[in-house]
């Protein structure tokens, strides 16, 4: 098949899954055209090395790689910018999403990195544990052990048991955190 065809092909099935993919990280509408730009023109550089079969886990684990770098380089530019001398910045208008999603999005900002990308990747951007190992460049046990251990503290996180999903009171909840941080050290992949 023609290097131009088959990039064709891959560029309808893969630009709406990284688009999402993108959007998901929080990235406004210039910055996923961006983040999607830069992984298919790497998908074009070297396009014998994209699975022909499934191609979405090798271009997320580009785009991955792609993100992470910009949020490198924005945290040395906030850190920069930080050592400028401040003027006053007027606040932008408050967007209010529902509580559930509030709640959610502050939930899983508590997490760690990992945790948030291994939730991403499955929850939202629809990959398989398989699928998200790929990208993440790690074995499917770990991807599948990564998986269980992020939903876990999540429901932590959100005030449930992770074993029932039932609302936990407070002491409940800073108990079961301690055990999962201790469990966290002790199995660290």
């Amino acid at each position: 098949m023609d290097a131009e065809v088959r990039f064709r092909a891959l560029f309808r099935t893969a630009y709406p899954a990284l688009i999402r993919f993108a959007r998901h990280r929080g990235l406004n509408e210039s910055g996923a055209d961006d983040l999607v730009a830069g992984t298919l023109e790497i998908a074009w550089r070297r396009l014998e090395e994209v699975p022909a079969d499934n191609p979405l886990p090798w271009l997320y684990g580009v785009a991955r790689n792609i993100w992470r770098n910009q949020l490198r380089s924005e945290t040395r530019q906030n850190l920069l910018v930080l050592k400028l001398p401040t003027s006053e910045v007027q606040a932008g208008p408050d967007i209010s999403p529902t509580l559930d999603a509030v709640a959610l999005r502050k939930s899983l900002g508590e997490l760690n990195e990992d945790d948030q990308e291994i939730l991403r990747l499955v929850a939202w951007d629809g990959l398989s544990p398989s699928e998200a190992a790929q990208v993440l460049g790690c074995s499917q046990v770990a991807a599948r052990t990564r998986l269980h251990r992020a939903r876990n503290r999540l429901a932590l996180e959100l005030g449930l048991d992770p074993r029932s999903h039932a609302s936990m009171r407070t002491e409940q909840k800073a108990q079961r955190r301690a055990e999962q941080n201790v469990e966290t050290e002790v199995c660290d992949d």
